[in-house]
C-alpha cells in the first residue's frame, strides 16, 4: 500500500503521525473567529502542519499496515523503512513529494523541510464544506433604499404620504357625517321636516317618522359605505408594499455542482483486502462498493452528488462508528 495515501485516514483518528528520522504530521482545532474587517465569520476547522522536532517513531503506519495487510510487524517495519529511503532522496532531489488531501512537503534553499497544507476542503473532515458566513454591513442610505422595511424609498414615501393623506379626508368627511346624523337625530329643533304640519295630524305624524327614518337610513348607508372604501384603499396599499417587499428580497437559487461524493472506509493495495472489508460491510448492512485508482482499491459504503446529504451521511457514521476509519472522496 502506498503509505502517502494512508496519512489522510491516520490522521482522521490520530493528532499525531510520524514519519520516523524525518518529522511527524500534526493537527490541531482552531475555533471559528471574526475576520479582520468585522464582515464575515471564519469557520472551525483543523490545521495541519509537519513537526521536524517530532522524529520519534510513534509506529501508527506500521500498526495500520499490521491490521489492514494482514501483515507481521517487522515486515511491516521494512516497508515503512523503503517509504522513508524514497522520501529523503526524492527531498534532497528538489522534488517534493505529495500526500494525498494533506499537503506537500519539500525542501527550501537552506535545506530545510517545509510543509504546505493542501488546499482542498477535504483537509478539514470536522468542518468539511463549511464556508465563511458574510454579515452584511448596514449603511443609512442603503437601509433606507433596500434593506430596512422600515426606511422607504422616496417613491414609497410619496405613496405613504398619499395614502395618509387620503385617509384623513375620508375619516374626516365620515366623522362630519357622523356628527351631522347625531345632531339631526338627538337634537329635536334641527329636524327642520317636522315644522311641516299636515291638517291631519295622525298622517303628518306618521310620515314625518317615515321621513326620520329614511334620513337616518340614507345617513347610514353613506358612512357604511365610506368605510368600506377606506378599507378597500388600506388593503390594496397593504398589496402593494408587500408585492414591493417581495421583489427585493427575491433570489435565484444556487446552482448545485456535478461531482460526487463517495463514504470509503478502507484504501487497500491488493484487491483481495478489499474484498474482505467489503465483505464485512455487508453483514453490517451496507451495501459496499470497490473504486479502483491510483493502483489503490477503495472501499466505498455510499455515494451521492449532494455535497450537503454527503457531509450529513459522513458525520453520521462518525458518531455511530467511532472505531471505523472514514473519509470522504470527491471526484
Amino acid at each position: 500500500m502506498e503509505i502517502n495515501l494512508i496519512i489522510r485516514e491516520l490522521l482522521a483518528k490520530h493528532n499525531f503521525v510520524s514519519l520516523p528520522g524525518i518529522g511527524s504530521f500534526t493537527q490541531k482545532y482552531e475555533p471559528a473567529f471574526p475576520s479582520a474587517d468585522g464582515r464575515s465569520f471564519i469557520p472551525p476547522k483543523q490545521i495541519v502542519s509537519f513537526d521536524t522536532s517530532r522524529t520519534f517513531n510513534d509506529e501508527a503506519i506500521e500498526n495500520y499496515l499490521c491490521e489492514k495487510e494482514g501483515i507481521s510487524h517487522p515486515e511491516a517495519s521494512d516497508i515503512l523503512k523503503i517509504f522513508i529511503d524514497r522520501l529523503n532522496y526524492d527531498l534532497d532531489s528538489g522534488k517534493p513529494r505529495v500526500f494525498e488531501n494533506v499537503g506537500e512537503l519539500f525542501k527550501n534553499k537552506k535545506g530545510r523541510i517545509r510543509f504546505e497544507q493542501a488546499a482542498d476542503i477535504d483537509s478539514a473532515l470536522s468542518t468539511f464544506g463549511l464556508k465563511p458566513l458574510e454579515v452584511e454591513k448596514i449603511t443609512p442610505k442603503k437601509s433606507k433604499k433596500i434593506n430596512e422595511p422600515k426606511g422607504p424609498s422616496k417613491n414609497d414615501t410619496n405613496t405613504t404620504k398619499k395614502s395618509t393623506s387620503k385617509l384623513f379626508v375620508i375619516s374626516s368627511l365620515v366623522i362630519v357625517v357622523a356628527a351631522l346624523t347625531a345632531t339631526f337625530i338627538l337634537i329635536p329643533d334641527f329636524r327642520f321636516w317636522e315644522n311641516f304640519i299636515p291638517a291631519n295630524k295622525s298622517v303628518s305624524e306618521n310620515s314625518a317618522e317615515l321621513n326620520r327614518k329614511l334620513v337616518e337610513t340614507k345617513l347610514a348607508d353613506s358612512v357604511i359605505a365610506k368605510k368600506d372604501s377606506l378599507i378597500e384603499e388600506v388593503d390594496q396599499s397593504i398589496k402593494e408594499n408587500n408585492n414591493k417587499k417581495t421583489a427585493l428580497n427575491y433570489q435565484e437559487p444556487k446552482k448545485q455542482d456535478n461531482k460526487t461524493y463517495y463514504l470509503i472506509v478502507g484504501s487497500f493495495g491488493k484487491v483481495e483486502n478489499a474484498q474482505k472489508m467489503l465483505e464485512r460491510f455487508k453483514q453490517k448492512g451496507f451495501t459496499p462498493d470497490i473504486i479502483q485508482g491510483n493502483s489503490m482499491y477503495r472501499v466505498s459504503i455510499g455515494k451521492t452528488t449532494d455535497k450537503n446529504q454527503a457531509l450529513f451521511n459522513f458525520n453520521k457514521f462518525k458518531a455511530e462508528n467511532p472505531n471505523e476509519s472514514v473519509w470522504l472522496l470527491e471526484i
